[in-house]
């Protein structure tokens, strides 16, 4: 059992919208590789390839977020040079929808897709498309997809778990992993940065604040019972980590 975290580029955005602090932040953009028992998954895609040439592709959104994807940083680059070929891949578990996290989608063509029911509902919503929320193009493009309502074992022997985790989106989910050094939780974006855990720092847009509140506190027991969590976001955490953790 291991995990490889991979940074699939970085996106520069304004703090204040998505931390409520002044100024402006860079946010790594990770997709995490899990191998169990032969299988291979992965949790979140990150950013699509052709934000490598430009953020057209991000429609109303672009004002507001800039994409820095070097070739090498892509989800086939990166998997590529941790020698695994993205046609292995087995599953992929997605936090939920947004274009930072189901972008790579199209490079991996074996997986089938493992989601919460309510968020690939709302990925197909009209009205949160329309606002640039959900880009189905970059998820729905002929993956098998397996549905979920709840908590979930992925592959049957309770090491790799589906988490429901809310209120970021309407079905947005986490991922536990009990590797053989202990419990680790993948928050998604429940939780960009260990300090807005700590602070109960809820950012101001999401589908639901209170739920999302109350998703981050569930995230706070499983820390307190000696899970590490490892953030959506956290710079300075991801530089930190190592090439895999076992």
């Amino acid at each position: 059992m291991r995990i490889v975290p991979l940074e699939i580029g970085r996106l520069e955005s304004s703090a204040r919208t998505l931390t409520g602090r002044d100024g402006r932040i860079t946010l790594p953009i990770p997709s995490w590789l899990v191998e169990h028992d032969g299988q291979r998954l992965l949790f979140d895609t990150g950013l699509h390839a052709d934000l490598q040439h430009g953020k057209d592709r991000l429609g109303a959104l672009a004002p507001h977020f800039n994409p820095d994807l070097p070739a090498q940083e892509t989800l086939t680059a990166r998997l590529e040079a941790a020698e695994v070929d993205p046609g292995s891949i087995n599953a992929m578990v997605f936090s939920h929808l947004h274009f930072d996290h189901s972008g790579g989608t199209a490079e991996v063509p074996n997986a089938r897709i493992v989601i919460q029911k309510k968020e690939w509902e709302a990925g197909h919503r009209d009205d949160l498309i329309e606002r640039g929320e959900y880009f189905p193009a970059d998820f729905d493009i002929g993956h098998d997809v397996q549905l979920l309502d709840g908590a979930h074992d992925v592959f049957g022997d309770g090491r790799v778990q589906c988490i429901p985790t809310p209120g970021h989106t309407a079905g947005h989910q986490s991922l536990r992993i009990e590797l053989d050094s202990g419990p680790v939780v993948l928050t998604g974006d429940c939780v960009y940065l260990e300090w807005m855990l700590d602070e109960m720092a809820v950012p101001r847009f999401g589908f639901d604040i209170d739920q999302q509140k109350q998703s981050m506190e569930e995230l706070a027991r499983h820390r307190d019972e000696g899970c590490r969590l490892l953030f959506g976001h956290d710079a300075d955490q991801f530089a930190s980590l190592p090439a895999e953790l076992t």
